[in-house]
């Protein structure tokens, strides 16, 4: 009896231990998931994989290389390397790792990283593939653990990540295998007869064609005169809810010549040499928060001011 609750104690700590990982890879996985799907839309690498490895590789982005130096897929330094570094005691003490200004600098070196040739096979394979690229990982020597292709296959079917390769644009809520629910937005924006009818190849410039920048380390292009989220997300091949999602623009609000569009998930905080911001005339929360690359909701709570509280002319802001 005394080994019975023995063992039943044991199986409940792990029960536990196991659970208090779910949250954290749900978060992570709601965090990083577009990042991961347009990594795999530029190099062809499946989100799935690259989901599953920064799962892995960053404890769910709570190691501390993931905290601290925003390196998600615990690449060292190498003599090319030219970027910051950090020190991390791992096969040996005190090693140099890359460190990165954000994490989406960290998704794109980690793509780089596999476009190496020692890599190239696995680009015959299908995104689809998962399991032929994570044994392919471990055979080309991308990882010493026996276990590797394992762990990355288990995490990918748990979660359900293989969906990200088979459904980029769609919406998800990502939980515990038995629950993944999966809900498409109401209206595709390339299949919208309305959208359709509305926009002409003829008079509407395409990406390529628009102005461009980076801000805070992400891409963004300048929308012209009459452009719409609808028409810019037709022509990007992504959904409007996407493009909205990025720019702080859900509560539908319009475009205008000028405004700054990003193409992907804006940084939580604004550069470092921005820490603070004193409000002109003409100034809002959004504008500001275009204009410096970061999340409009960050503004509002990091100067304590309710969201859609209109703000005032030299009024002082910290930005970071």
């Amino acid at each position: 009896m005394k080994r019975f609750f023995s063992l039943f104690s044991s199986l409940l700590i792990s029960f536990f231990l196991f659970a208090d990982k779910l949250p954290s890879y749900v978060q992570y996985i709601e965090q990083y998931r577009d990042i991961a799907i347009e990594q795999q839309r530029l190099h062809r690498i499946p989100a799935s994989i690259t989901m599953a490895q920064g799962i892995l590789e960053s404890g769910a982005g709570k190691s501390e290389l993931a905290l601290k130096a925003n390196n998600h897929f615990g690449i060292k330094c190498t003599s090319d390397w030219k970027g910051e570094s950090y020190r991390h005691d791992d096969d040996k003490k005190n090693e140099c790792f890359r460190k990165y200004r954000h994490a989406s600098e960290s998704y794109e070196d980690h793509s780089r990283f596999l476009l190496r040739d020692r890599y190239k096979q696995l680009f015959s394979l299908p995104l689809t593939d998962y399991k032929g690229w994570a044994r392919g990982l471990k055979q080309c020597g991308y990882a010493t653990d026996p276990q590797y292709p394992d762990k990355l296959i288990r995490i990918i079917e748990e979660y359900g990540l293989n969906r990200l390769v088979a459904d980029e644009g769609a919406k998800q809520k990502v939980t515990k295998k038995g629950e993944t629910v999966y809900a498409a937005d109401t209206v595709e924006i390339a299949e919208s007869k309305s959208l359709r009818d509305k926009v002409s190849e003829q008079n509407m410039p395409l990406y390529m064609e628009h102005r461009s920048g980076k801000q805070n380390h992400t891409r963004y292009i300048i929308a012209e005169q009459g452009e719409t989220f609808a028409s810019l997300a037709y022509f990007l091949n992504m959904k409007e809810k996407t493009l909205r999602r990025y720019n702080d623009a859900l509560d539908n609000r319009q475009l205008r010549g000028g405004d700054r569009v990003y193409l992907y998930p804006k940084p939580k905080k604004a550069p470092r040499k921005y820490a603070r911001y004193m409000v002109r005339k003409g100034d809002t929360a959004w504008s500001i928060s275009q204009k410096f690359g970061f999340q409009m909701r960050t503004l509002y709570e990091l100067n304590g001011i309710p969201e859609g509280t209109p703000l005032t002319t030299r009024q002082e802001l910290r930005l970071r």
